[in-house]
């Protein structure tokens, strides 16, 4: 349905007078399409008051059905929808406030509940993107899944709130504002874990091109219920060939390293802060030593009793009770040799060799060696006429199972008689007097 309208008309309260434009209206499909506008008049619909032109306008009707552009209630009420050329846009006030591709730019509200894709959104205060991302424009950061946002980006998560930003001038953070520990994760396994109380967990090797320590000045090797702090030190392992190492070990617990240590020339080893070993001398707390050889000495100051290899130049020499002739010492009630005032021989009513308060030196005898024997088999090294103790256990020989003494668990009795169907000997199994014992080492008959 078409309505051209040519000839002037006038819209008066009765009707149509007079209209001095040219106009061609076109209504389809429930549309008025505008092709021209040459207006040369107003259309004027004439009357005492607007309450006498309320609901007079343009009507459109086929007989069945009508259209309307009409005044009411001091608005121009249409139920046809307005379709003006691509090129035309609706006005406010002379000012553009839509057009075919934009909004004007005094538009500056609306309910709009979906966008299609943006080129570009700025916006000038606070934004909340699917109630979970907020823009907070007056502390200039953004929360997901948080409204109030501890840093530049903060996400909430579980009720752990993560933050990226920046605490203090020069230095960036990121970490979490809860009760929480951080892990950083890569392959989805985490290899870094950074616990509350300040621990740091790595999960994998560390490889550091320089490390440099200011709060600790250690570095810290903790125990846990499966692992030692046995082997753990600083280990440089090279492309090829041996790694160098500076380890802690057992037996006795001590720091091992595989290399020199060099100092300087002015530094010195020290232990309780007191010198022990520099480059040309010894601590003066180094009062023992295993030294076969010296040099040239200056001078020799002994504080108790001297051996001297050579032969004497005189026939004989009294020092106190002690007289040296030739090769014969002869002392009065006891002999004592004290090297830096510790003994380490004694003949006296026993004869002692060492010291029971430096029991770690060794004693080395060449030869063979006989106790309560006079005259031992040259070809046994050592021969004892009697029981012997090996690291706090008892061997002896005899007859079968100890009657009486005081026995612990690991002592053993050799059998002096063993013989066909017999035993090699019993072990006590447990401790007392004469505690419990089994033999052992059945003798097979032939």
């Amino acid at each position: 349905m078409a309505i051209n309208i040519y000839e002037p008309m006038r819209f008066s309260s009765q009707g149509i007078d007079d209209l001095a434009t040219q106009i061609s209206l076109t209504v389809t499909n429930g549309k008025i399409s505008v092709d021209t506008v040459e207006p040369k008049k107003e259309i004027i619909f004439a009357a005492n008051n607007l309450a006498e032109v309320e609901g007079k306008g343009i009507k459109w009707s086929d007989g069945r059905r009508s259209k309307s552009l009409i005044y009411k209630n001091g608005n121009l009420k249409s139920d046809l929808t307005i379709n003006l050329s691509e090129d035309k846009e609706f006005q406010i006030n002379d000012t553009s406030v839509l057009s075919f591709t934009e909004l004007g730019n005094t538009v500056t509200k609306s309910n709009l509940k979906q966008l299609g894709t943006l080129k570009t959104l700025r916006v000038s205060g606070n934004a909340e993107l699917g109630d979970f991302v907020f823009f907070n424009s007056d502390l200039n950061r953004v929360g997901i899944n948080t409204e109030s946002p501890k840093t530049a980006l903060t996400v909430k998560d579980n009720n752990i709130e993560f933050g990226i930003g920046s605490w203090q001038n020069k230095v960036a953070s990121l970490g979490t504002f809860t009760n929480d520990a951080v892990e950083i994760i890569a392959d989805s396994v985490a290899r870094i874990t950074i616990n509350t109380n300040g621990e740091i967990k790595i999960h994998g090797k560390l490889i550091v091109e320089d490390l440099i320590t200011e709060k600790t000045p250690w570095m810290l090797f903790k125990e846990t219920k499966d692992t030692t702090n046995y082997g753990k030190g600083i280990i440089w392992s090279p492309l090829s060939g041996i790694s160098k190492q500076l380890c802690l070990q057992a037996g006795p617990d001590r720091i091992h390293s595989t290399e020199h240590l060099d100092l300087a020339k002015d530094k010195f080893f020290s232990i309780e802060n007191i010198p022990v070993l520099g480059l040309t001398k010894l601590g003066q707390t180094v009062t023992e030593s295993s030294l076969t050889k010296i040099g040239v000495l200056r001078e020799l100051q002994v504080a108790g009793n001297a051996a001297i290899a050579k032969t004497l130049s005189t026939t004989e020499l009294d020092v106190g009770r002690m007289n040296i002739s030739h090769n014969l010492i002869k002392v009065n009630d006891q002999f004592t040799l004290v090297r830096n005032e510790n003994t380490d021989f004694t003949i006296g009513q026993n004869i002692v060799i060492g010291n029971p308060s430096n029991t770690s030196r060794a004693v080395t005898v060449y030869g063979n060696f006989a106790i309560g024997v006079t005259n031992p088999d040259p070809n046994i090294s050592l021969t004892v006429n009697g029981p012997v103790s090996l690291d706090n256990k008892k061997f002896m020989v005899g007859s079968g199972i100890p009657r009486d003494g005081q026995f612990n668990k690991g002592d053993i009795v050799w059998n002096n008689d063993p013989k066909a169907t017999d035993y090699i000997g019993w072990v006590c199994v447990t401790p007392g007097t004469p505690g419990g014992w089994l033999p052992f080492g059945a003798i097979a008959r032939q």
